[in-house]
């Protein structure tokens, strides 16, 4: 996970240096699992008192929990908070009815995610009947150049890609590309041929192939959906086929968000 920095404590107004504090408490734990108060006073570069202050209030407000060793960690209140983000999200809200005929028609996980500084956030998910349970903590956010969804976000959507090389290409297995000349070379592969695949690149046996979703037929990039799953049922000889019927349903979500609705087919009697 890769969240975005947020504004160090000292350089905030001193009318905001509260709520500055608060969010660099929540930026630091997401980033580590748990923290003591003292570690976390010391990373985001306040007194103990202070932090001891901040943590208080946010526990109590459910955004922090603290374990019995008396350590810090994210609080489950941040999880209702994502999934109303996620729901009021107008990408999302109009790709799931979408995705749930996708994810019929393909047989595997289908999903739509949107640029988030130099990383991938996504805001709609379907399980595939076949899937298999991805190993990350936290698969809903990751950086862009190690998934295919990513990749197209990094292709299309002007800023990505540089904020991408800036923020540094870590790997995931060893098929992940960790030089920048070799990334730029890829995306460039992505925008001659529409589409990004992703071969082992985030998991070993996991692969994915996406295609832009526009904000109408000819509006700019603001998503990508992908199709993940094991790599031969999705890299393998029914690469083509996959990739056609992802942009078939990019298509019909780009008329959707122009039109702002989205509804299933009605079935015939």
């Amino acid at each position: 996970m890769s969240p975005a920095p947020a504004p160090k404590a000292a350089d905030a107004k001193p009318a905001l240096q509260s709520v500055s504090i608060a969010l660099s408490v929540l930026e630091a734990l997401a980033v580590a699992p748990e923290l003591s108060l003292s570690e976390l006073a010391r990373r985001i570069g306040v007194a103990k008192s202070t932090a001891h202050r901040t943590c208080a209030v946010l526990t109590t407000a459910g955004l922090l929990t603290r374990t019995e060793a008396g350590k810090y960690r994210l609080g489950l209140r941040l999880i209702e908070y994502g999934q109303l983000a996620t729901a009021r999200s107008p990408v999302g809200e109009h790709a799931l009815p979408l995705l749930v005929e996708l994810r019929t028609s393909l047989g595997e996980t289908v999903q739509v995610g949107v640029p988030a500084g130099a990383d991938i956030v996504y805001v709609e998910r379907v399980e595939g009947p076949r899937a298999l349970r991805y190993s990350s903590d936290n698969s809903r956010r990751g950086p862009v150049h190690r998934s295919s969804a990513g990749k197209v976000l990094a292709a299309f959507v002007p800023g990505v890609l540089e904020a991408r090389l800036r923020a540094g290409l870590q790997p995931s297995t060893g098929y992940t590309i960790v030089v920048p000349d070799l990334f730029r070379q890829e995306i460039d592969k992505v925008r001659q041929r529409g589409y990004a695949r992703s071969v082992d690149e985030t998991e070993i046996g996991m692969s994915s192939v996406a295609v832009p979703v526009r904000n109408g037929p000819d509006g700019p990039v603001v998503a990508a959906i992908s199709m993940v799953g094991p790599t031969l049922r999705v890299a393998g000889d029914t690469e083509a086929s996959n990739v056609a019927t992802l942009h078939n349903a990019a298509r019909r979500l780009s008329d959707a968000l122009e039109l702002g609705e989205y509804r299933l087919p009605r079935r015939r009697r």
